[in-house]
C-alpha cells in the first residue's frame, strides 16, 4: 500500500474506514496481507492483487493514513495477476502470506 496524493481520487472510488485496528477491513482467501504504510497495521487480510486496486482505499484505525494500492492488477495487466507481486515492492506494499 502507498499514501494517497494529493487530489488523488478516482471517480468510482470509495475509502473504507478501519473501525478496529485489530481487525483487517477486508478478508479474503488470497496470497497477499495489505499493510498501512505508516504504521505497518493489517489492513487486508489474504487478498489476491486483482481484488486490491487503486480504487480501493482504506483508513488505517491506528494512524488514520489513507491507503492504496501500489499496483492496480485491472484492465491491461489482469493476465498477469497471478503473477509474483511486481520487482521493487516493499515490505509496506505487500505481505506474502506463508
Amino acid at each position: 500500500m502507498r499514501r494517497i496524493q494529493e487530489g488523488e481520487v478516482p471517480p468510482d472510488g470509495a475509502t473504507a474506514l478501519q473501525e478496529d485496528p485489530d481487525r483487517p477491513v477486508f478478508r479474503g482467501n488470497g496470497r497477499y496481507d495489505y499493510v498501512c504504510v505508516e504504521c505497518g497495521n493489517v489492513l487486508a487480510h489474504a487478498m489476491d492483487l486483482e481484488q486490491m486496486t487503486k480504487r480501493v482505499r482504506v483508513k488505517c484505525g491506528r494512524c488514520r493514513t489513507i491507503n492504496v494500492a501500489v499496483v492496480d492488477w485491472k484492465g491491461p495487466t489482469l493476465a498477469h495477476a497471478t503473477s509474483p507481486a511486481p520487482e521493487g515492492s516493499s515490505a509496506g506494499d505487500l505481505k506474502d502470506e506463508p
